[in-house]
């Protein structure tokens, strides 16, 4: 491709965008074939980082900096108050922690009936998860014992509960003093707040059938990492004779970033297949371009034009029908993502990179899609298409 530079580049990008446009409607099918693949490729990979956005959302709500930890067998002893103040509180590390019990129960108001998690927290949790009533007040210290509790937003929708009414939890008297706005599942809390009832610490015994907390979250200082802290805690439980889990943020950011790698890469696959079809369809346009254009192909090498340079004008034809296709697709893609939060419960994010890979994607596809044509093209020779024609 000697000759090829400076100008003699922009004049022949030139003639291959002009030979696109003469060719109307067949280019512009073409085009949509690649709009459609890239749109598609674009909305996944969007879906995908809002979904690594909730998820990291999720984990701000808490902090990085808090562990949850429960036994090691659903079977065994819950932990006991007087274990957490030996290990737990007594470490100087430690900044709060807010024991759970946690369990199942059925929750019945006015007739209206409903399985629900009962939780039973201290206000420090309540803190540490962010949990603040929409209607009427959260639980306070004073309450205590008092029969008061606090609905999640289905479990209050499901039986048409109203700050005031009575509710029943396990056959015992509870006031309804406040309702939870909806709140989506929140990392290292060990229950759906929107299908909960939460009551005092202190009420666990009226509704739960062990004594002890079934969970506690433990929030750490800034100097201690938790997953080095939490492998401590666990030697110190087992030296007391009760295995525990410790959940820190880390491993579950891990685990879930390696679980959305994985899920990323199969919907992009997937994505790929409507892309590829419309790469064949690139193709298909490049080579029924090849066959109409044998004459002027013929007469470019007669007047001295290089394999080359023929290669070039094919290929640029290729990408450009891509990449425009490309771009197109996926803004298409980005929008078609906006409409799809409005209807499913998550908030939309806008990633700049979608657009990058999905027009990069795209004209990467008609790069390879369109050297057949392009090399079937520079192999004309002159005597023979000159002569066909």
């Amino acid at each position: 491709m000697a000759r090829i530079g400076g100008g003699v580049w922009i004049e022949l990008t030139r003639e291959a965008i002009s030979s696109l446009r003469a060719q109307g409607r067949r280019s512009l099918l073409a085009l949509l074939g690649v709009m459609i693949g890239s749109a598609s490729i674009v909305a996944l990979m969007s879906f995908s980082h809002i979904a690594r956005s909730e998820v990291m959302a999720r984990f701000q709500q808490v902090g990085v900096d808090t562990v949850q930890i429960s036994p090691e067998n659903a079977a065994q002893d819950w932990l006991s108050s007087e274990t957490l103040d030996a290990v737990v509180r007594a470490d100087p590390r430690v900044l709060a922690s807010a024991p759970m019990a946690v369990g199942r129960s059925t929750l019945r108001i006015a007739g209206q009936t409903m399985s629900v998690s009962v939780a039973a927290v201290s206000v420090d949790a309540l803190e540490m998860l962010k949990l603040h009533a929409e209607r009427g007040r959260d639980l306070s210290s004073v309450d205590g014992c008092n029969g008061a509790t606090v609905l999640g937003a289905r479990a209050a929708k499901e039986t048409r509960a109203k700050v005031g009414d009575l509710a029943f939890i396990d056959g015992y008297g509870f006031n309804v003093v406040g309702i939870l706005p909806p709140v989506s599942t929140q990392a290292l809390n060990p229950v759906s707040p929107d299908e909960a009832a939460l009551i005092g610490l202190s009420c666990a015994r009226r509704v739960m059938t062990r004594t002890g907390f079934s969970h506690a979250l433990v929030k750490v200082n800034a100097d201690t990492d938790p997953s080095d802290w939490a492998v401590g805690l666990q030697r110190q439980m087992l030296s007391r004779g009760q295995a525990i889990k410790a959940l820190t943020p880390k491993e579950m950011i891990a685990a879930m970033k390696s679980q959305m790698n994985l899920m990323s890469a199969i919907l992009v696959a997937i994505g790929s297949v409507s892309l590829l079809v419309g790469g064949v369809g690139v193709m298909n346009v490049m080579l029924m371009s090849v066959m109409e254009r044998r004459r002027e192909i013929g007469l470019r090498a007669a007047i001295g034009a290089t394999p080359s340079e023929i290669v070039f004008i094919f290929i640029v034809e290729a990408v450009a029908l891509s990449v425009g296709g490309g771009l197109l697709g996926a803004l298409a893609g980005v929008g078609l993502t906006a409409l799809g939060c409005l209807v499913l419960p998550i908030s939309f994010a806008f990633d700049p990179m979608v657009l990058v890979w999905g027009t990069g994607i795209a004209g990467a596809v008609g790069l390879v899609f369109g050297i057949h044509p392009a090399v079937s093209a520079s192999r004309i020779l002159p005597v023979e298409a000159l002569r066909a024609d």
